[in-house]
């Protein structure tokens, strides 16, 4: 059945204070910013829109400058003010802009921030808008179709904007020393891990993220291997702990520490990235994000990515944890100008060029057929497997109130236990669905009606 927002709930059990407008007309309130958005268009006045970048850097604070250039070039009506956010505050400046009502007209958001905006009832949903929008199929429809069934209410929230793909990368010199064929599934891959070990020359065949963030990266790994594209059963229990995922982390864990660094145990993404640039790792699991690092230090043809690897079932699943997102706030007093905004940042050109100059993956299908997605090799299989309709897309339970508070707060520290041999991956994972199963009982009857 289609998911209802249940607005009396968000204002009674989550005790949001700042969701006024349970007892008024959502409808009037639309009405009346469609009618003050037309009147300035009417009147012929400059409209001025803020929009707020929530991973700022040289990089990407250069490239929106020109993006919006571009944009202000074409549509001489609209201007917009670009705000960087530094990665590291841009939630909780969003969270404070949503308690003060003062946030921006749009800004970047990321899927997994969606929901907990959406029952701060601080998003506007574009529903109605791109009904009537021309390019709006150009969007890759996997993710822009999970950003609305993930809401609690089924509306759009969101446009897809960029994907970071999970990727397996390897050494080819490595490879080729070892006389060591590329891995095409994860069996092959711990094959592998073995054979390209030589720690007389301070080589191991893998390194693994044993600190911050391990527990969900191992995630997206036990998903790609089982081929398993639903995080919860018909009854609304957590498939984390399926037979197949309990094999999979069983194997993986008895590398640890004999074709791994002792040192893997407290690794986060920097380290671990670290380990495979000094040519010490044969292979480690990330993401098409590190692309841009690899080639400057390793060198271009000296690495290799695996997206798209076969599970057990045979078949090949991306496992996902949300797109980078561009959103609408509802206080915009100009919902039409700010909508011609972000929907014009992922229109085939305008998310072309960022993607390309940020080294991701676009959410654009025409841009995933550019030529430079042609000649850069890892985002061109991720191009190609996300275009491919027999690959299965996985997205993880990011909807889910709690989930990444289970991951940082528990489950990250008992998977460095796994390692070390102090709990069983059986006892891990069945605790794991466990708090997982509760959780979303908790989300579906405070959030969610079916």
């Amino acid at each position: 059945m289609k998911k209802k927002f249940i607005s009396a709930i968000l204002c009674g059990v989550l005790g949001i204070s700042m969701i006024s407008g349970c007892g008024s007309s959502e409808g009037d309130k639309e009405s009346q910013r469609q009618t003050a958005s037309k009147s300035a268009a009417d009147s012929g006045d400059v409209v001025e829109i803020t929009f707020w970048d929530n991973y700022a850097d040289t990089i990407r604070t250069e490239l929106y400058g020109k993006l919006i250039s571009q944009f202000e070039e074409e549509n001489p009506g609209i201007k917009v003010k670009y705000v960087p956010l530094p990665a590291d505050q841009a939630k909780s400046k969003y969270d404070v802009a949503i308690q003060s009502e003062t946030t921006p007209d749009c800004g970047v958001t990321y899927q997994y921030w969606l929901n907990d905006f959406i029952v701060q009832d601080a998003l506007l949903p574009l529903d109605d808008y791109m009904s009537s929008w021309d390019k709006k199929d150009e969007l890759l429809e996997t993710f822009q179709n999970s950003i609305k069934e993930m809401s609690p209410d089924g509306k759009t929230y969101g446009l897809a904007q960029t994907v970071t793909i999970p990727a397996v990368w390897y050494n080819t010199d490595i490879f080729t020393k070892a006389d060591t064929e590329i891995p095409q599934s994860w069996d092959e891959i711990l094959a592998a891990v073995e054979k390209t070990t030589d720690k007389e020359n301070g080589v191991y065949g893998f390194s693994i993220r044993g600190g911050a963030g391990s527990s969900q990266q191992f995630e997206q790994m036990m998903y790609q291997y089982s081929g398993i594209t639903e995080m919860f059963d018909e009854n609304g229990n957590s498939t984390i702990n399926d037979p197949a995922h309990v094999e999979f982390l069983d194997k993986f864990a008895k590398l640890y520490n004999v074709y791994t660094p002792e040192s893997d145990i407290t690794n986060a993404s920097t380290e671990m990235i670290s380990a495979f640039d000094s040519g010490s790792a044969a292979m480690i699991f990330h993401n098409i994000g590190s692309y841009g690092q690899h080639r400057d230090t390793l060198g271009e043809g000296k690495f290799g990515a695996l997206v798209n690897l076969k599970s057990i079932q045979d078949t090949n699943v991306i496992v996902s944890n949300g797109a980078t997102t561009l959103s609408v706030f509802k206080n915009t007093k100009h919902p039409e100008e700010t909508f011609k905004f972000v929907s014009w940042l992922t229109e085939h050109s305008a998310d072309s060029q960022f993607n390309e100059k940020i080294g991701q993956v676009p959410c654009n299908k025409e841009a995933l057929k550019d030529e430079w997605v042609r000649k850069s090799l890892p985002i061109k299989e991720s191009a190609d497997a996300l275009l491919d309709e027999n690959t299965k897309i996985a997205t993880l339970p990011i909807n889910v109130t709690g989930y990444f508070d289970l991951h940082q707060n528990t489950l990250a520290k008992e998977f460095q236990n796994v390692l070390l041999g102090n709990t069983t991956a059986q006892e891990y994972l069945d605790n794991w669905a466990s708090e997982m199963t509760r959780l979303k009982k908790q989300y579906d009857e405070k959030v969610v009606q079916k």
